[in-house]
């Protein structure tokens, strides 16, 4: 079995989101330290483009298969790696 290696990190993050971070942390009875990796396990296994991807197939399908040319344009110009 490996073993896991982990590292003590130093940042700054917005006051509120921190004290929701520990909120559910007690509530879920665990380290704080656990929720922050699962979150950042979580956002690093997302596909980038995945949201936009189906945000584009949803607004394609809502109108029959037919898509004004205005709207497909959009969708063609849309960065779908920016964050």
């Amino acid at each position: 079995m490996s073993q896991v290696v982990k590292k003590k990190i130093g940042t700054i993050i917005d006051e509120d989101l921190l004290s929701g971070a520990k909120q559910r942390a007690a509530l879920e009875k665990r380290a704080l330290s656990s929720l922050i990796e699962d979150a950042l396990v979580g956002y690093l296994d997302r596909r980038p483009g995945r949201d936009e991807a189906q945000r584009s197939l949803e607004k394609f399908a809502s109108h029959g298969g037919i898509l004004p040319r205005e709207e497909i344009d959009e969708i063609l110009e849309e960065d779908t790696l920016a964050p």
